[in-house]
């Protein structure tokens, strides 16, 4: 199951990195649940997870995950990753884009059903991100 499983998660970013919003969504279920805690947004169903992955291929055009490590324990996936992306539009007027870059590492645990992913939940740092991208001042050194 480990080697299918890790298969079907590089094939899944290699769908978000081309940004085929229709095939990253292919590999969810019909009712599943998508959690960003750091954003504290949660999506249900393929309709929900389909409009924000659209909205953030708008926001962050190039974004790119790469993974950098993966574990498998029955029907559960752990992926850590690194993404990054350029802040170029903005779907939050309280957030104007600037066109500059960010790079965090980020981490997912999935949850499987019959083959497709039922429930992820990713977490990163969102404050090095704003800070990257010019909307948080940086820590001090």
């Amino acid at each position: 199951m480990a080697t299918d499983v890790k298969k079907m998660m590089g094939d899944f970013l290699s769908s978000m990195n081309s940004h085929d919003t229709n095939k990253a969504v292919s590999f969810w279920t019909d009712d599943c649940i998508y959690e960003n805690w750091a954003h504290e947004i949660v999506k249900h169903g393929k309709k929900e997870l389909t409009d924000m992955i659209n909205s953030m291929f708008v926001d962050f055009p190039d974004i790119k995950y790469k993974q950098k490590s993966s574990f498998t324990a029955g029907n559960w996936v752990g992926v850590e990753y690194i993404v990054s992306g350029t802040y170029t539009h903005s779907s939050m007027p309280a957030t104007p884009a600037n066109g500059k870059t960010f790079s965090v590492h980020a981490a997912s645990i999935i949850q499987l059903r019959k083959g497709k992913i039922s429930r992820q939940s990713d977490y990163f740092n969102l404050a090095t991100m704003l800070q990257q991208v010019g909307l948080m001042p940086p820590q001090p050194k």
